[in-house]
């Protein structure tokens, strides 16, 4: 009678755990949390670069394409982000800017979306809500780039970019009720200023 008294209750301890793991599973799954991943935080990383050297040898051409050491820079940036998961890929309706993320492209397999230039806030918003935890690059101009940075809650690392700096990269790194992080990077040979 002992012994069967023992084992009665040894079975019940035994439903009660079982349905106390099972409540706790169901719990994590309906709310798409699981172990470790329940504290995970998505990340979203934007890479913002300028169109690379473009030519100039006509003024009149408003739209030109890259220049050899441009088409050299933009096989430089493949190869910089050749292990990144890059997601999506933002381009100005010029050609140069087009060029310039055609490397990855081709090797990535993505499209290259057109966003307008001046249009800081729009594309900020874009990449917020299509990419969220995903990483994302864009090429833009001199005069566009600090603008992106601020529109995506970074803060810019200096005033300007000039019309002879092309071998900026910035890293911008957005996570939720985090301030923006900025890192700057080379692609490429670094510019040297022309001489005056």
């Amino acid at each position: 009678m002992k012994q069967k008294l023992t084992f009665l209750l040894f079975l019940s301890w035994c439903c009660l755990t079982a349905t106390f793991l099972l409540g706790c599973t169901q719990n994590n799954t309906a709310t798409g949390t699981t172990g470790t991943n329940a504290t995970a935080k998505k990340e979203t990383v934007v890479y913002l670069v300028r169109h690379a050297e473009k030519d100039t040898s006509d003024p009149k051409n408003e739209d030109p394409n890259l220049t050899p050491a441009g088409q050299q820079r933009a096989e430089a940036l493949k190869t910089l982000l050749a292990q990144e998961p890059v997601a999506a890929l933002y381009a100005t309706k010029y050609v140069r800017t087009r060029q310039t993320l055609q490397p990855i492209a081709q090797s990535k397999s993505l499209p290259i979306a057109t966003y307008e230039a001046h249009n800081f806030k729009g594309l900020a918003q874009t990449i917020k809500e299509k990419h969220p935890g995903q990483t994302v690059v864009v090429a833009g101009h001199s005069n566009t780039l600090l603008p992106l940075v601020e529109a995506l809650g970074g803060k810019k690392p200096f005033a300007e970019i000039t019309d002879a700096q092309y071998d900026y990269l910035f890293k911008l790194t957005l996570e939720s009720g985090q301030e923006t992080r900025v890192e700057v990077l080379q692609v490429g040979e670094a510019n040297v200023a022309p001489v005056k």
